[in-house]
C-alpha cells in the first residue's frame, strides 16, 4: 500500500472519530437542557397540593368504590377541602370521622349506621317451576325466565351478593339465603346493588324488628308456593302502637324511625316472617 492511501484511510478515520465525539457532546448537551428545561418547568408550573389532602388519603379506605359520589377518594378528599363537602359521606370511614374532622379543623357528625339485611327468608323452601341448571348466578339466574323458583320475588341463592361484598360480611352455605354478619358490614350498599330482586336492603344498624319478605303477591298466592311468606294479613300493622308498619307498593313495610322495637309484631305474626334481627342476626 502507497503512503498517500496510508494517509487518506486516516484522515477518513479522524472525520469519523470527530463525527462521534461531535455527535456525543452534541446529545450530552441536548440532554442537559432538556433536563434543565424540565426542571424550570416544574417550577414554573407546578400545581400546589393542600397537604391536607394527603393527610384525607391515608385515613380514608382507598378502595375508590365511588359510594360517596365521587371517582376515587382521592377527589373526595379535594372535595372536602376546596368545596367544604361533607365529610361523613365514606360509609367505611364513619368510624374515623373525629380524625377527618381534626384534619379539616371542623366538628362533623356522622350520620346513622346502616347495615344490610334480607328481605327474604324462604327462598330455600319457595316451590321451584323447573330445574335451573346453569352457572350459580343469582343474575343470571334472574335473565333466565326470572329465576326457577314460584316466587318472583325470592332470593336465587347462588350468593352474587357475596362475592360483591368486599369485607366478608356475607356468607352463604349452600343455596341457601346469605346470612349477614352486622359487625362486618360498613353498609356500603354493593350488595344490594349486586342483587337483581333487590331482597337485600340498608336498614339503621340498631333497627330490631325487620320483615324477612320481598313478596308483593297476594296472601293466597303465596301460601301456594312458600310456608313461611307474608300474606298480608295486615295482623302487625293492627298491633303496631307507633304505627311504623304500613303497605307499600303492595307490600308490607317497616319506617324504622317511627319503631320503639316493643316486639309486637313479632308476637302477632301468624307466619314468623317478622324477625328481630338482634337475635338472628341477618
Amino acid at each position: 500500500m502507497r503512503a498517500r492511501d496510508t494517509c487518506t484511510l486516516c484522515n477518513v478515520g479522524n472525520i469519523r472519530m470527530s463525527v462521534i465525539v461531535t455527535g456525543a457532546i452534541i446529545l450530552c448537551v441536548s440532554g442537559l437542557l432538556a433536563g434543565v428545561g424540565l426542571a424550570v418547568a416544574s417550577r414554573l408550573f407546578a400545581v400546589r397540593t393542600d397537604p391536607r389532602v394527603a393527610a384525607l388519603e391515608k385515613i380514608l379506605p382507598g378502595v375508590n368504590c365511588g359510594l360517596c359520589g365521587n371517582a376515587s377518594c382521592y377527589a373526595y378528599a379535594r372535595r372536602m377541602i376546596e368545596e367544604e363537602l361533607a365529610g361523613d359521606l365514606c360509609v367505611m370511614s364513619r368510624d374515623k370521622t373525629a380524625e377527618i374532622g381534626r384534619v379539616l379543623g371542623r366538628t362533623i357528625t356522622p350520620g346513622a349506621r346502616t347495615v344490610a339485611a334480607l328481605r327474604c327468608y324462604g327462598g330455600p323452601q319457595a316451590a321451584r317451576q323447573f330445574t335451573y341448571a346453569g352457572l350459580a348466578s343469582c343474575r343470571i339466574a334472574a335473565q333466565c325466565c326470572q329465576g326457577d323458583a314460584v316466587c318472583q320475588y325470592s332470593c336465587l341463592g347462588f350468593g352474587d351478593c357475596v362475592s360483591a361484598c368486599q369485607f366478608g360480611a356475607l356468607a352463604l352455605a349452600g343455596r341457601g339465603t346469605p346470612l349477614v354478619d352486622p359487625a362486618k358490614c360498613t353498609g356500603c350498599g354493593k350488595c344490594v346493588q349486586e342483587c337483581p330482586r333487590q331482597v337485600l336492603v340498608l336498614v339503621p344498624a340498631t333497627a330490631r324488628p325487620h320483615i324477612a319478605c320481598n313478596t308483593r303477591d297476594a296472601g293466597k298466592v303465596v301460601r301456594q308456593y312458600c310456608p313461611i311468606g307474608c300474606i298480608s294479613c295486615g295482623r302487625c300493622m293492627k298491633a303496631c302502637p307507633q304505627q311504623a308498619i304500613v303497605r307499600e307498593d303492595n307490600r308490607i313495610c317497616f319506617i324504622y324511625e317511627r319503631c320503639t322495637a316493643c316486639g309486637l309484631c313479632i308476637q302477632e305474626c301468624p307466619r314468623s316472617i317478622i324477625v328481630d334481627r338482634g337475635e338472628v342476626g341477618r
